[in-house]
């Protein structure tokens, strides 16, 4: 992996995603990888049990998003899956388990190499921090657009 751009796909970026709690939105995100065979079968499970350990909601000031992910030995294909919510859901707050965020955004990473977390959420990070890019993502009117802006921001 050359780039933490290279881990977007556009089957994996998506806009108006609806989901009744944050439980069934990331058990949709995986079994899409997991279709692909991009994860293990047992990726869904070990993403939920660490978010439930580890939240990773984030209350980023125009869209608030997460970041879900899980260890490596559940992914085959190191890949970025990203829906934009038609609703928001209810993710805990990273950092602060007790504090719920009303997430709109989330970027589940899965990787096969652990090495590239470290570069992949510092380039995700600074992308939730642009507040013209969040508003970008935000407007996006369908998943090409969202894609472009995210591939072109995170390259």
């Amino acid at each position: 992996m050359s780039t933490v751009a290279s881990l977007l796909h556009p089957d994996f970026v998506r806009v108006g995603v609806r989901a009744a709690s944050r439980d069934d939105l990331l058990r949709e995100m995986a079994d899409q990888l997991l279709a692909r065979g991009t994860v293990e079968p047992t990726f869904a499970d070990a993403l939920l049990a660490r978010e439930e350990k580890f939240p990773t909601g984030l209350p980023t000031a125009v869209m608030p998003v997460a970041i879900p992910h899980t260890d490596p030995e559940h992914v085959n294909e190191s890949f970025l899956s990203v829906a934009r919510l038609a609703e928001p859901v209810t993710f805990h707050q990273m950092g602060a388990n007790a504090q719920t965020v009303e997430v709109e955004l989330v970027v589940m990473i899965a990787l096969a190499d652990a090495t590239s977390q470290l570069t992949t959420l510092q380039s995700l990070i600074g992308m939730f921090s642009d507040t013209e890019t969040m508003e970008a993502l935000k407007a996006a009117p369908d998943a090409d657009a969202l894609f472009a802006i995210i591939a072109r921001t995170i390259s």
